[in-house]
């Protein structure tokens, strides 16, 4: 009886969400309040909490509560291609600044899920550091994006820190905006340091505790964490370091396979490794 207890409540929940009493991004009651409500044991709320959670449609935020996740979210397919950024608009007209990075690849005006934090903080983790070639703990400029298309929960958190001599040389780099979204890219650019080029690692990891809050995911899904290092055109130094964090479930990565000289085709009789060892027909 027990069992058929909280899947009902589960399937009651499902009803109300769907019917709006609660929206993407909303907070249900507290657990002792839903008890209540349906005169059942907290334990038969918090199983159905679970099985909605595992289901995709809750999770549980830490120090917010549970809340309600929207039946379809944006996922996209990434590659390795980057374009210049058109999405923006001015006064009714669409205008470029600076680059579309893989993660957003489509026209699509994204929403900012928190205001754009721009400001000097100190560079704490060493890996991120050592890629832009500054000691850990300097205070560096650093630019924060909490983003993703509107409607929805964020789809990524994008942190970008720049090294202190571009940021002398660069004066835009400190405005939130630069000289509009994405132009303060295009200012170190045309300071010389043009073009840009590009290096990314790539690892799965669990998220923090903020990063899980940030963008409405279950603690125990795993994110991507991308981190892309700019190098200078002028001098082939590290520019800036952006680390991007991604929901796990919400992207896919595609990559074209390259043969190297050995798997080139027709294959040669000999390679490397010697010889065939079975001999050709």
């Amino acid at each position: 009886m027990g069992s058929a207890r909280y899947v009902e409540i589960a399937d009651d929940l499902l009803r109300r969400i769907d019917a709006g009493e609660w929206g993407a991004g909303e907070t249900l009651p507290p657990m002792e309040k839903l008890a209540e409500h349906y005169g059942a044991s907290r334990n038969a709320v918090a199983r159905a909490v679970g099985k909605l959670a595992k289901d995709g449609r809750l999770v549980s935020v830490p120090r917010r509560g549970t809340v309600v996740r929207p039946k379809h979210r944006k996922t996209v397919m990434r590659t390795d291609l980057v374009k210049r950024n058109t999405r923006h608009r001015k006064d009714g007209e669409e205008f470029a600044g600076g680059y579309s990075f893989p993660a957003a690849m489509g026209n699509e005006l994204w929403a900012h899920h928190i205001k754009p934090d721009v400001r000097n903080a100190p560079i704490d983790d060493p890996r991120l550091a050592h890629m832009l070639n500054v000691p850990v703990g300097e205070m560096v400029m650093r630019r924060l994006r909490v983003t993703g298309p509107d409607g929805e929960p964020a789809f990524q958190i994008s942190t970008t820190w720049i090294h202190p001599r571009i940021t002398a040389e660069v004066p835009e780099v400190e405005d939130p905006q630069g000289t509009g979204p994405g132009a303060w890219i295009d200012a170190i650019e045309a300071m010389g340091h043009g073009p840009l080029e590009w290096l990314e690692r790539r690892r799965v990891r669990m998220p923090t505790l903020d990063e899980a809050k940030l963008l409405l995911i279950p603690a125990e899904l795993p994110v991507w964490e991308i981190v892309r290092t700019s190098y200078s055109a002028k001098d082939e130094k590290a520019v800036d370091v952006t680390q991007v964090i991604i929901p796990g479930d919400r992207m896919e990565e595609v990559s074209r396979l390259r043969r190297d000289e050995s798997a080139q085709w027709p294959h040669r009789s000999t390679g490397p490794d010697g010889p065939p060892v079975a001999p050709a027909e």
